[in-house]
């Protein structure tokens, strides 16, 4: 198994040429409006696309973005959720969501987080070359079919995050990404492109533990109450590192602090692909031919 980072490319009103995902989920603030308490509106300007929601009542004349004791941001458009990083805010769209990507530098790679369709199809563009690559790929899965009876009786599971590291590394290239579900409401959580790096090899053992933030009570009786809400996941891997990579990879996890990054530990398990950030990193320059890294991974959401 190859351990790879994938060094995302921000999404900004210029990348994103097209969208079949309608920006329209709230009404555009109006300083001429007043609203009630717990109204929501969208604010959209070049490279902000925002929803609000009115902290009190009688607001009237107070600009969202400069205003915080009438107005809390909640998130992004329906449009822009897939790019906000967090898995838990999903868009959402009926039948596909089919958006066109106009990608600045080198790009070789895509990963798609908290997704729910059939397929997914991958084309990129060349200015000179044209059509270079065009890949459809089913998002059923296979985990937990083991024996007749499960292929036959369980349900159908969807794969919830792919990866897609195939595509080839061409220079400001057109990638267009289509998810399908005829006659279904099609969701994505995070959706990321950029450029891949391989760092090492996986070695068997990794870990992935959820951090589940629901509240669960019991009362005098005895009665449980659950309460949902988010989890994260962490992820504990350890990688060999060839020698002569020793301080790349050093540098780029330098680089990488504090910042949102696909870490994908195995292309085999989509558990093992996360959005996130390293809270451990430990390289140990262990023999002469590779190295040992150590690190802990956890998701944005």
């Amino acid at each position: 198994m190859s351990f790879y980072v994938i060094r995302r490319l921000p999404i900004t009103d210029a990348v994103l040429s097209t969208s079949n995902v309608l920006e329209t989920d709230y009404t555009a603030y109006d300083a001429a409006v007043t609203y009630a308490l717990g109204d929501r509106v969208r604010v959209v300007a070049a490279n902000v696309h925002d929803v609000y929601e009115s902290l009190q009542a009688s607001n009237t004349g107070y600009a969202p973005a400069t205003s915080p004791t009438f107005w809390k941001r909640v998130g992004a458009t329906n449009r822009w959720k897939m790019f906000d990083y967090f898995k838990s805010d999903q868009t959402t769209n009926a039948d596909s969501i089919i958006m066109t990507l106009a990608c600045t530098g080198r790009v070789d790679a895509v990963f798609l987080g908290k997704v729910s369709a059939q397929t997914v199809r991958f084309r990129m563009i060349d200015a000179v070359e044209g059509v270079v690559y065009d890949q459809t790929y089913s998002l059923a899965s296979s985990s937990g079919v083991n024996d007749w009876y499960a292929y036959f009786f369980e349900p159908v599971v969807r794969k919830t995050e792919f990866s897609e590291l195939e595509l080839p590394p061409y220079y400001n290239p057109t990638i267009e990404i289509t998810l399908s579900d005829p006659g279904q409401t099609v969701m994505l959580g995070q959706c990321v492109v950029g450029q891949k790096r391989r760092i090492g090899g996986t070695q068997y053992g990794f870990s992935i533990q959820i951090q589940d933030f629901s509240v669960k009570q019991r009362d005098a009786w005895g009665v449980a109450t659950l309460t949902p809400r988010d989890n994260y996941s962490i992820g504990r891997f350890t990688v060999q590192v060839d020698t002569a990579m020793v301080d790349e990879v050093h540098n780029l996890f330098s680089q990488f602090a504090g910042q949102p990054v696909v870490y994908i530990g195995s292309t085999l398990h989509g558990m093992a692909q996360i959005l996130g950030f390293y809270n451990g990193f430990n390289l140990v320059v262990a023999y002469k031919t590779h190295a040992i890294c150590n690190l802990d991974i956890e998701s944005l959401t």
